[in-house]
């Protein structure tokens, strides 16, 4: 994979001034057993969802992990952001091709599946804490899935795993 992506709409993984500065301090996070403790927004307009991931342990308003979706009914009870549509670092948002997500970080993916017209695929560097771009993290693996629906991206997730 080149180049991950470690920001979205200026908050940088793990980067708890950045965080603050865009969604606030004092989130409150949603346990669950599934999943990692969370905190959901909804964009301007409410169409789309961004959750972000606190690892285990962390410090408060510090995310490991950035989630984002088409927004559903039950989203209309988030807070909302001043932004229009969430944009990863890289150029990463809902509505690109398959092509143009390839463009970006190459085409080398951990898994890929197919079914119909839905197109999942995840990128994957393990070692992350010993990779030049990634290491200053800390965090040993590093991820990016991305969900196509009809060739147009419906959803994408990436960040640190937590050990």
């Amino acid at each position: 994979m080149k180049s991950p992506d470690v920001s979205i709409n200026g908050i940088k993984l793990t980067d708890r001034d950045s965080a603050v500065a865009i969604v606030g301090s004092g989130a409150d996070l949603i346990e669950s057993e599934e999943d990692l403790p969370h905190t959901r927004f909804v964009s301007r307009s409410g169409a789309q969802e961004l959750v972000l991931f606190a690892a285990f342990g962390a410090v408060e308003d510090e995310y490991s992990e950035v989630e984002v979706k088409a927004a559903g009914a039950e989203a209309l009870v988030l807070r909302d952001l001043p932004i229009e549509s969430f944009k990863s670092g890289r150029g990463v948002e809902l509505g690109m091709s398959v092509a143009e997500v390839q463009a970006l970080f190459g085409t080398c993916f951990k898994s890929k599946e197919k079914n119909g017209d839905e197109l999942f695929f995840e990128y994957e560097i393990t070692a992350a804490d010993r990779d030049a771009e990634l290491k200053d993290f800390g965090f040993p693996i590093y991820y990016a899935e991305y969900e196509f629906k009809k060739g147009k991206l419906t959803r994408f997730r990436f960040g640190f795993a937590y050990p």
